[in-house]
C-alpha cells in the first residue's frame, strides 16, 4: 500500500505541474506519514550520509566552471575554432555548431549549460547567414544534449553515485559513443544543407585557421587537463634514471575544482574577457541552479529510501529475471520506460527514482554496468529533446525567442538521429565498453 501510494502521489504531482523535486519530497513525506513503521529520525541520517558523497561534490564545482568559462570567453573561443574549420561546407556553421557543443560538453558536463552557450551565438549566426531558423534551433537543442555524454559529465556522475560505479570509467565509456552521436548529426546536417541550398560561407585562409588555433589553445587545455589528470598514465615506466608513476593524478571531484581555477586564471588574465568583480554575481546566478539540483538529490534519496525499504528494486529484479527475458528484450524495455519517463522528468531525477530498481535486474541478468550507464544517459539525452519536459527545448525556446511548440516540432526530425544511435549503442557494447576495457582491463 505504501509503495502504490508513493507512485500515486508523485504522478498526482507532477500531473498538477508541482516541480519534480518537492513532487519527490511531498510523495515521500505524505507516505511516511501514513504507512512508515521506521522512527522519521531516519530519513535525516541516510539524506545527510548520502549528500555528503565525495563524487556528488564535483556536480556544483562543475556547473560553476561552466558558468566561468561561459562569462571569460572561453566558449566564444571554441566556436570560433570551430566555424573557421568546418564553416566553408554545405551546412558548415551547423557542423560548426555540433562541433562547439562538443568541445564546449568536454568542459561543462550538462546539457542544458550547452545549449545556452552553445546556442546564444550559434543560432543568430545561423539565421543572419540565411540558414533556416528552425534548422538552426532543432540543430543546436539537439547538439546541447551532447553535452551529458562526452566527459565529464554531471549525469554520469550521478549513476556512479546511485549504482557505485567508477566515474573514471564511465567517464571514458562515454568518449566513442560521443564521437559516433556527434558525427552522426554533423552528416545528417551536411546532408540536409546539401539539399537544401544553404549558402556556404567563406573558406578561412591558412593565417586564419592559424590564428583561431592560437586563440583556442587556452580553451582546449583545460579539458586536456581536466581528462589528462583523471585518468593519468595507464602504467609506470622509466626515461633513463626518472621513474615515471602511473595512475590518476586527480579524483574527478578535484578535477572540477582544478576546471574553475584553470577557468578563472584563463579568464581573468590570459583571455582577460573577466574580472574579479564578476566572479559574485556568476556565483550567485548559478547558486539558483545548484541549490535546485542538489535539493531533487536529497528527495530523490528519501525516495529512493523508500523503494529499499520496501524491497522493490530487489522484486523486480526477481521477476524480471523469473520471466526468462533476455537481456536483448530487457534493453529494449529499460529504453521504452526511460524514454517515456524523459518525456516528463529531467535527467537527474529520472536516474535517482529508476536506476535503483532497473539497474539490479541489469547485473542479474549480466549486462555491463559501464555499458548500461550509457545506455541510460543516451536515453536522458533522448528526453532532453522530446516534449512536454525537455530541456533543451526550453532552453532554445528562450535563446531563440520561438514559441516553444515550433522549437518542438523543429527538434522533431532530430530525435530519429539521436534514437538511431541509441539502438545502435544498446546492442553493440563495445561502443562503450572497448576504452575503459583496454585502458582499466
Amino acid at each position: 500500500m505504501m509503495i502504490a501510494t508513493l507512485f500515486i502521489l508523485l504522478f498526482l504531482f507532477l500531473f498538477m505541474g508541482v516541480p519534480v523535486s518537492i513532487s519527490l519530497g511531498l510523495s515521500v513525506l505524505t507516505s511516511m506519514v501514513f504507512f512508515a513503521d521506521f522512527p522519521l529520525v531516519m530519513m535525516g541520517q541516510k539524506i545527510a550520509g548520502n549528500i555528503a558523497h565525495f563524487p556528488l561534490m564535483a556536480i556544483p564545482f562543475f556547473i560553476i566552471a561552466s558558468a566561468i568559462m561561459l562569462h571569460g570567453g572561453v566558449t566564444k573561443r571554441l566556436i570560433n575554432l570551430a566555424t573557421t574549420l568546418t564553416g566553408h561546407m554545405p551546412g558548415g556553421l551547423a557542423i560548426a555548431s555540433i562541433l562547439s557543443c562538443m568541445f564546449f560538453a568536454t568542459i561543462s558536463g550538462s546539457s542544458a549549460a550547452t545549449v545556452v552557450a552553445i546556442g546564444s551565438i550559434m543560432i543568430p549566426a545561423m539565421i543572419q547567414a540565411n540558414y533556416d531558423k528552425k534548422f538552426a534551433v532543432g540543430v543546436v537543442a539537439t547538439g546541447g544534449s551532447i553535452g551529458i555524454l562526452i566527459p565529464p559529465s554531471i549525469a554520469m556522475i550521478i549513476y556512479g553515485f546511485v549504482t557505485d560505479t567508477s566515474v573514471p570509467k564511465l567517464f571514458m565509456a562515454g568518449i566513442l559513443p560521443g564521437l559516433f552521436l556527434g558525427f552522426s548529426l554533423m552528416t545528417v546536417a551536411f546532408i540536409i544543407a546539401k539539399r537544401r541550398g544553404f549558402p556556404l560561407s567563406k573558406r578561412a585562409t591558412t593565417k586564419e585557421k592559424l590564428i583561431s588555433v592560437k586563440e583556442s589553445f587556452w580553451a582546449i587545455l583545460i579539458p586536456v587537463v581536466i581528462l589528462g589528470g583523471i585518468y593519468g598514465l595507464p602504467r609506470s615506466f622509466s626515461i633513463g634514471s626518472w621513474e615515471i608513476e602511473g595512475g590518476a593524478i586527480f579524483t574527478p571531484t578535484e578535477a572540477a575544482i582544478v576546471s574553475i581555477f584553470m577557468a578563472l586564471f584563463i579568464s581573468i588574465y590570459i583571455y582577460k574577457d573577466m574580472k574579479w568583480s564578476e566572479l559574485p554575481k556568476i556565483l550567485i546566478d548559478v547558486g539558483g541552479s545548484i541549490g535546485m539540483l542538489l535539493f531533487i538529490v536529497i528527495n530523490a534519496v528519501m525516495f529512493g529510501f523508500m523503494l529499499g525499504n520496501e524491497g522493490v528494486p530487489h522484486s523486480i529484479a526477481a521477476w524480471i529475471v523469473s520471466m526468462n527475458m533476455s537481456p536483448l528484450v530487457f534493453l529494449l524495455i529499460v529504453n521504452i520506460i526511460l524514454f517515456f519517463a524523459g518525456d516528463f522528468m529531467d535527467a537527474t531525477p529520472i536516474i535517482l527514482v529508476f536506476i535503483p530498481i532497473l539497474f539490479p535486474a541489469a547485473m542479474l541478468l549480466g549486462i555491463d554496468p559501464i555499458h548500461f550507464g550509457i545506455i541510460v544517459v543516451v536515453n536522458m539525452e533522448l528526453g532532453a529533446i522530446t516534449p512536454p519536459i525537455g530541456m533543451n527545448l526550453f532552453m532554445a525556446s528562450t535563446i531563440s525567442k520561438m514559441p516553444l511548440y515550433e522549437v518542438m516540432l523543429a527538434a522533431l526530425p532530430w530525435t530519429l538521429v539521436i534514437a538511431f544511435v541509441l539502438m545502435v549503442i544498446t546492442y553493440v557494447p563495445w561502443i562503450s565498453t572497448v576504452l575503459p576495457n583496454l585502458y582499466f582491463g
